[in-house]
């Protein structure tokens, strides 16, 4: 029992692991119409960014269970919103960031991304092809990079918003839901890394010099 339990807390004090998690909406919203989607959205940073107001949004939609109709369905526009943001880059993206146009001041209707309402990022679609196919089984993901220096990460304080097309670019709908901005776990300091792979070398030094002991003394 005590070599058990000796190994997984080393690795957990040099990680310096704690519970993380991330509600998810959908694929019902109620009013929201999440279109059968199911909306993940997390925060985090990475050591170059501890310490500044600098972190990495990753929204990941999955669309296996999309509700369409008859047609083929498109995701055209997306828009995580997230308040007090001072700057955004899309740095992943289904395809590649150029087959995305960005907004960075404006909102998300039926018509896609515009100049209106309460500012916050929003990306389009250039065009309708593989990468932006949805009820696939392939998730939908997205990662921005935003400076903000209050994040909203209390229950239902950021929203997600995107919008529908089929083939012939008519709106299947627009989601627009509440959610709960998630922390995903930290990536680990360099240091934290040297003291896991120390941590475990003493950790199977002792346990062979125990194993060693024990056949001599039997």
């Amino acid at each position: 029992m005590r070599r058990s339990l000796l190994l997984p807390c080393s690795i957990a004090m040099a990680l310096g692991v704690s519970a993380a998690f991330a509600d998810s909406i959908g694929p019902s919203c109620g009013a929201g119409n999440c279109l059968g989607n199911v909306y993940t959205l997390d925060y985090s940073q990475t050591s170059a960014q501890k310490g500044t107001d600098n972190y990495t949004i990753t929204l990941t939609i999955n669309s296996s269970g999309f509700v369409d109709g008859t047609d083929s369905g498109f995701l055209m526009a997306v828009s995580p919103k997230i308040m007090g943001w001072g700057g955004a880059a899309l740095v992943s993206a289904p395809g590649s960031t150029g087959d995305w146009s960005a907004v960075m001041s404006g909102g998300l209707g039926s018509s896609g991304c515009n100049g209106m309402n309460t500012p916050f990022f929003c990306n389009s679609a250039l065009s309708q092809g593989s990468f932006n196919e949805v009820a696939s089984t392939t998730p939908l993901v997205f990662v921005w990079t935003i400076t903000d220096s209050s994040l909203p990460t209390g229950v239902n304080q950021a929203s997600i918003k995107a919008l529908f097309e089929n083939s012939s670019g008519a709106s299947l709908g627009v989601t627009g839901a509440p959610i709960t901005l998630q922390a995903l776990p930290s990536v680990p300091e360099p240091s934290s890394l040297l003291l896991l792979s120390s941590g475990l070398v003493a950790v199977f030094a002792i346990l062979r010099l125990s194993s060693n002991l024990r056949r001599a003394l039997g």
